[in-house]
C-alpha cells in the first residue's frame, strides 16, 4: 500500500475524493492532494531543523525518567529497549560531562494525590511503581547522577516542565538547546520536547537513546519531531556535533548559502 492509499484508508476516503490541483493550493506548491500527501510523507523523514548549530556551551542534556522501576529488568514497569540503551545513554552522559554540557535528570513521581488517573490506566502504578519516596523512582543505578547534577524529582506527569523548576534550571545554566534522551519516547520524552520547543528552546531528539514499547509509536514520534519540533540525530552524531563537527548543520547551511 503506497502512502496515498494508506492516507485514504486511514480516513475512510476514496481516490475520487482527492482534491485536484485546480481546487487546492492557490500558491501552486503542489499539484493536487496526491502530491500534497507524497510531499508531506517525505518531509516527515527529512531533517527540517538542520539550520541551527548544536553548540556545547549553549546545550544541556535531559535524561528523562531513566529510573529503576522503568529500566531495571526486574522493575515493575521495565521498558526493555530503555534497558538495552543504557550503554549508549551512559556514553552520551559521559561525553556531555567532558564537554561541560550540564546533565539534568528527571524522575517521574506518583504521589498519593497524583493529578491524573495513573492508577486507573497503569496497573503497576496502582501496585506502587514509581511511588513518591520509593527506591524504584530513583535514577537507574548505572546512570547515577554525580554530586551537583540536578535531579528534577517533582515531575508528576509526562511533561518535565509542568510544575517543576526545569525551565529555571536551564536558563540559569545558559542553555538554549536541549538534548533529549530517555523513556518513554512517545510519552514523557515527546511531551517534554514539545514543551521545550514551545518555550523557545532548540530541540535535539536522540533517535537511538529514546525508547518506548511499540515500534509504530517510536517511528511516529521521531517523524513528528523531525518535521516540526527539532533535529533528530543518533547519539554518535550528537556527540560529534558537541565536539564542533556538526555535519548536518554544515550541509544545511551550505544548501541555504549561509556562512
Amino acid at each position: 500500500m503506497d502512502v496515498v492509499d494508506a492516507y485514504l484508508a486511514e480516513y475512510g476516503r476514496g481516490e475520487q475524493e482527492l482534491l485536484q490541483g485546480d481546487r487546492l493550493n492557490g500558491a501552486g506548491i503542489f499539484d493536487g492532494e496526491r502530491e500534497f500527501v507524497e510531499l508531506a510523507d517525505r518531509a516527515y523523514d527529512t531533517d527540517q531543523h538542520g539550520v541551527f548549530r548544536i553548540r556545547a556551551e549553549e546545550s544541556a542534556l535531559l535524561v528523562i525518567d531513566m529510573q529503576e522501576d522503568l529500566v531495571a529488568p526486574e522493575g515493575p514497569m521495565c521498558v526493555p529497549e530503555a534497558y538495552r540503551q543504557v550503554p549508549r545513554i551512559k556514553r552520551l552522559i559521559q561525553h556531555c560531562r567532558g564537554a561541560d554540557v550540564p546533565v539534568i535528570f528527571t524522575e517521574v513521581t506518583i504521589p498519593d494525590d497524583a493529578p491524573h488517573q495513573y492508577r486507573d490506566f497503569f496497573p503497576p502504578i496502582r501496585a506502587g511503581a514509581v511511588s513518591e519516596g520509593t527506591p524504584g523512582m530513583r535514577v537507574y543505578r548505572e546512570l547515577a547522577p554525580l554530586a551537583g547534577e540536578r535531579v528534577i524529582d517533582t515531575k508528576f506527569g509526562f511533561d518535565s516542565f509542568n510544575g517543576t523548576p526545569l525551565d529555571y534550571v536551564l536558563r540559569q545554566r545558559g542553555a538554549q538547546t536541549v538534548i533529549i534522551c530517555g523513556t518513554l519516547t512517545n510519552f514523557c520524552c515527546e511531551t517534554t520536547a514539545r514543551s521545550a520547543y514551545g518555550l523557545g528552546y532548540q530541540v535535539v531528539f536522540g533517535s537511538d537513546v529514546n525508547a518506548t514499547d511499540n515500534a509504530e509509536a517510536q517511528r511516529a514520534t521521531l517523524r513528528t519531531m523531525r518535521r516540526g519540533f527539532g533535529r533528530v540525530l543518533d547519539h554518535y552524531a550528537i556527540m560529534c556535533a558537541l565536539d564542533g563537527r556538526d555535519e548536518a548543520f554544515e550541509a544545511a547551511a551550505s544548501a541555504l548559502g549561509a556562512s
